[in-house]
């Protein structure tokens, strides 16, 4: 739990730890990340109980070798085809060489080629426990039984899923430098912007959400002022608290600077993608909206590739830790150190369908505390919201 009273302890007013990045994005994109690709830590650990065999562990605990051997004889093989594969299913005499005296044994084997007398073949066994049995086959399936090194198609099935998450909660949500992206809109001429100042900090409905749903939500907002153009909103993250932002932003001027979505949305010319650079060289991201749907955003504001933007990595990310944050990170760390318990309770050999079970437990522990620090934050937010009218494109708590 020591990671969770560090997140716990920090300054609620600390408003100087937000570096070049959007922190926003990287929050959701690591809680992500961590969610969906502990499903690859779960397998992994329940892959390497379920594959070792427990009459291979009683040679080990006794005291095993791996050496290779002889066949002497094949008594039987049979060629075994499931869907587009198959292999050998075979019954072979082969020579052990316990301590006390080699015995010649039978043995089931599987392999992908057709076995013949004097072929070598590796054999696991312990010398001075003949009682035990044997196992035979080659080096690979041998070391698989005692918890040994996977095989190559289970390392690169790993990584895969491993790069399969990474790319599912990081590609196209983590944006690396906000100010960054300005520039590039500018070259390409999409950018627009305004000379603003912060007229209110609370919380909103959205009325027109990112996407064409027709769910709104209660989000963060910002309420900015142009003096030609009037008010303007911009809705950030729900993680973002807006009671320490009041007293900071509050009158405080700047340039809103915003493109157009590229998708097609009934609202898109009312709606943009933004960053609020403050006086000062500080920042916050979000969706800048107009007052009201009908209501365009200024097409006139088109910034000329000659305007003037901050260097990227100049601004730093106006990042308000509070209490909210907090605790919803250390809901998603308690999720994830229960998950850690219940995989290391595998370890410890509780059967076959236990280890499944505690697997997908150990799953579900990290998804439900990323949804639980998700049920936290709608009721923070719908709690700063209780006692105010909240329709649609209207801010309380300003």
């Amino acid at each position: 739990m020591g990671g969770s009273l560090l997140l716990r302890r920090r300054s609620a007013n600390d408003l100087d730890v937000g570096g070049k990045h959007w922190w926003v994005e990287q929050r959701n994109g690591w809680v992500g990340f961590a969610s969906w690709s502990w499903v690859v830590a779960a397998f992994l650990v329940a892959y390497a109980v379920l594959s070792p065999a427990h009459a291979a562990w009683e040679i080990v605990d006794a005291g095993s070798a791996m050496r290779t051997t002889a066949i002497d004889k094949v008594l039987s093989t049979e060629y075994v085809r499931s869907q587009r594969t198959g292999h050998y299913s075979s019954t072979v005499q082969v020579s052990v060489p316990f301590d006390q005296r080699p015995e010649i044994l039978e043995a089931e084997m599987k392999s992908s080629n057709k076995p013949r007398a004097g072929e070598k073949v590796w054999v696991l066994f312990a010398p001075s426990s003949p009682h035990l049995g044997f196992f035979i086959g080659d080096r690979q399936s041998l070391e698989e039984k005692i918890g040994g090194r996977a095989d190559l198609w289970t390392v690169f099935s790993a990584l895969g899923c491993l790069v399969f998450c990474w790319f599912m909660n990081l590609f196209g949500r983590w944006r690396s430098d906000p100010v960054a992206g300005l520039h590039r809109s500018r070259q390409q001429g999409s950018l627009h912007a305004l000379s603003i100042c912060v007229t209110g900090v609370g919380v909103a409905l959205d009325e027109r959400p990112a996407s064409t749903s027709a769910t709104k939500y209660l989000k963060p907002c910002i309420r900015i002022t142009n003096a030609e153009f009037g008010e303007m909103y911009l809705y950030l993250d729900d993680i973002v608290d807006p009671v320490p932002l009041r007293e900071p932003l509050m009158g405080v001027r700047g340039h809103v600077y915003w493109r157009r979505p590229t998708r097609q949305l009934p609202y898109a010319s009312s709606v943009g993608y933004a960053v609020l650079i403050l006086d000062g060289g500080r920042y916050v991201a979000g969706w800048l909206e107009s007052s009201d749907a009908s209501i365009d955003l200024p097409h006139a504001a088109l910034v000329s590739t000659d305007w003037e933007l901050p260097a990227a990595g100049e601004t730093r990310a106006l990042h308000p830790v509070s209490p909210l944050e907090a605790s919803a990170n250390a809901t998603v760390l308690q999720g994830l150190i229960l998950g850690i318990v219940t995989l290391a309770v595998i370890t410890f050999g509780v059967g076959t369908v236990a280890t499944v079970a505690l697997a997908v437990a150990s799953v579900l522990a990290v998804l439900m505390g990323s949804k639980r620090a998700g049920r936290q934050v709608k009721r923070h937010l719908e709690g700063l919201a209780s006692d105010f009218d909240v329709s649609p494109g209207k801010m309380t708590g300003a």
